[in-house]
């Protein structure tokens, strides 16, 4: 899936605020407190705790989704070095903050409500009938490793939460004055002059003695390092892997055509726009009916012979009229005609149709191929079932993989070598084709790969495309620094680099230094004999210039009229030194959608400051602590690490 279970779910619910309290907890951090305290908590707020099953488990469907959607393989180490769980925490934190307050409030969730916004969701029904599929829930539930409990839970959670936040922020609307000024405030223009060294304006380094080399390999050492590779034989069964047998017939083809039309996924269905008069008897129907057929206003006609309101549907399907002896007169009349109609009760009834749309039927031959290869992936499913349900019948016998694929027919697949990544020691990484993905593609295969015992197999597991697989590590060859003679080049095309890198340091705080002390900045430009250049620039807040450096930019935006800011340039080779020469205030005035876009900037911007309040009040009655060390051991990771 593109996401997790829980985040469809937000996404559903138009997000319900998730994540607008996350900000305000950077402002706090996730590593203030570090009191210790007995139990398996990583985070505890009050009485209230977030154990390490539940960061663990929210961590791993967090990288999973990060893995997929970016089709990077990143491991527990590389996100814990990116600060991927201070997020994880931060959402877990959010919830557990939103709890308090929903207990102390009382808020409640009513279980037909959970029940219904679980129906509703897009992801849990039957792609060909469209009705809520418990299978399918359960299959998905199941391939992202979510428990029917933590599915629950997080149902419960998005509820309160829904019913809590509004409260809140409900209301808020930022005066226009405010983002009046808001507006001039990042429309100002700052004109600055920056001064940029390249690498020519400094000497280049020498080589790196082995010394000096090796030392910068064991400072740098995760750089140079070669990661665990392991040799793996792999039962695997995909749908890919049967579509080809798989048939569908074309009246199978058509049937399921029809099917999405009859539930409006495709094409429309006829609608028209019908009124109808109920009558006394007979003879009024008749006068109504002529009335109507000339055109005249239903409520004149209505009111003109004694009769009560007539009964006006709009764009309506045939099932949507009550009578069926009406509906059936309707769709049988021409536009602008109309006819009186015993009713199916006895009652009569000027029935006129006022505006016909017709049906657009979609083009079959456009959607059949697409059908056919839905048709042949569920059929492909549905005989994955009865395969895997053979092959975990044989494996209560003890045989081997080999044994189990000759038994049903099946072939191993076999990887001398490859890494956390799904990469060869060649480097070829294992990614297979858009129609039959690889391993690399799929991280919950390689994370099987990677937390198996060697020798040891599997049961059968799901994986990330929706088939089964059972895996047995054969050889593992652990991680080690590469021989030196291996990354010599690298490591000194490196060292170069940091070397020169430092040397523009020191240029650029020596020349900023004299721009500081009243030295014009050209002239100050001169005294760098080469690779040094000076032009002038225009910096403005809502779309600062591509051609500046960060940190540079950051200083030119908050310093005054002859402020100086110095840092790396765009690309992180050069470094810059600027001056601040000029602030001219904005003269436009703000009407129209950019003030409508402002104000409500400017009103998400009042409503964070009320969350961080919110939030604040919260932790103030529930103290705050926090476990780094149960977070690393969640992780598997070591203080050498």
């Amino acid at each position: 899936m593109a996401e997790s279970v829980g985040g469809k779910i937000r996404n559903f619910m138009v997000a319900i605020l998730v994540g607008l309290l996350v900000v305000a907890f950077a402002v706090w951090g996730v590593n203030d407190v570090f009191t210790a305290r007995a139990g398996n908590a990583v985070i505890t707020v009050g009485d209230a705790e977030i154990t390490s099953a539940e960061f663990e488990d929210a961590f791993s469907r967090e990288l999973q989704t990060l893995n997929r959607d970016n089709g990077t393989s990143v491991t527990n180490q590389q996100a814990y070095a990116q600060g991927i769980h201070n997020r994880v925490l931060q959402n877990l934190l959010t919830d557990t903050v939103i709890g308090i307050d929903a207990d102390e409030l009382g808020v409640g969730v009513n279980r037909s409500v959970a029940r219904d916004v679980v129906k509703d969701i897009p992801t849990f029904q039957n792609d060909l009938t469209g009705e809520f599929s418990e299978e399918k829930l359960n299959n998905i539930l199941a391939q992202n490793r979510i428990t029917r409990k933590q599915f629950e839970d997080d149902i419960f959670r998005t509820l309160r939460r829904q019913q809590t936040v509004p409260a809140i922020i409900g209301g808020l609307q930022a005066p226009a004055e405010y983002a009046t000024q808001r507006y001039n405030f990042i429309t100002e223009q700052r004109k600055a002059e920056v001064l940029t060294i390249t690498a020519e304006a400094v000497p280049a380094p020498q080589e790196p003695s082995e010394e000096e080399l090796k030392a910068y390999i064991d400072q740098n050492g995760a750089a140079y390092t070669a990661p665990e590779y392991r040799r793996v034989v792999m039962l695997r069964l995909e749908p890919f892997d049967l579509t080809p047998d798989m048939d569908a017939t074309e009246d199978e083809v058509k049937a399921a055509f029809q099917y999405q039309i009859d539930l409006g996924e495709i094409g429309s269905p006829e609608t028209r726009s019908v009124v109808q008069i109920t009558a006394t008897d007979e003879d009024t129907a008749i006068k109504a009916a002529e009335q109507l057929a000339r055109g005249d206003d239903a409520v004149a006609v209505a009111a003109g012979l004694g009769l009560v309101d007539p009964e006006i549907y709009t764009d309506v399907l045939k099932d949507a009229i009550l009578d069926p002896e009406t509906a059936e007169a309707a769709y049988s009349l021409e536009q602008g005609k109309a006819k009186a109609v015993l009713g199916s009760l006895g009652n009569w009834y000027a029935v006129g149709v006022t505006a016909v749309t017709p049906a657009v039927i979609p083009d079959f031959d456009a959607q059949k191929d697409e059908i056919r290869e839905t048709l042949l992936t569920e059929k492909a499913k549905e005989a994955l079932y009865d395969i895997t349900a053979d092959i975990e019948d044989v494996m209560t016998d003890g045989l081997t993989l080999e044994e189990i694929g000759a038994k049903v027919g099946w072939p191993l697949s076999f990887y001398d070598y490859i890494d956390r990544s799904g990469t060869t020691r060649d480097g070829v990484r294992m990614r297979g084709f858009s129609a039959i993905p690889g391993i690399a593609a799929d991280d919950i295969l390689l994370r099987e790969v990677f937390t198996s015992d060697l020798g040891f197999e599997t049961d059968l597991f799901e994986t990330g495309t929706e088939g089964y697989a059972s895996i047995r590590v054969e050889d593992i060859i652990d991680s080690t620094m590469r021989p030196f003679e291996e990354i010599k080049d690298v490591a000194t095309s490196a060292w170069k680099a940091e070397q020169t890198g430092e040397a523009l340091d020191e240029l650029a705080a020596e020349l900023a230094s004299k721009i500081q002390t009243g030295e014009d900045i050209n002239t100050v430009a001169k005294t760098v004999q080469n690779g040094a250049s000076v032009e002038d620039i225009v910096i403005v807040r809502a779309q600062p210039p591509r051609t500046l450096g960060n940190a540079v930019a950051l200083g030119m935006l908050d310093g005054a009229v002859g402020a100086v800011s110095r840092g790396p340039g765009p690309d992180g080779t050069t470094r810059q030194v600027a001056k601040l020469t000029e602030i001219v205030p904005n003269q436009d005035g703000l009407a129209g959608q950019f003030l409508d876009v402002l104000q409500e900037q400017a009103t998400q911007a009042i409503s964070s400051d009320l969350q961080n309040a919110y939030q604040q009040a919260i932790l103030r009655e529930n103290e705050l602590r926090e476990y780094p060390d149960k977070v690393r051991t969640a992780l598997g990771i070591t203080d050498n690490q």
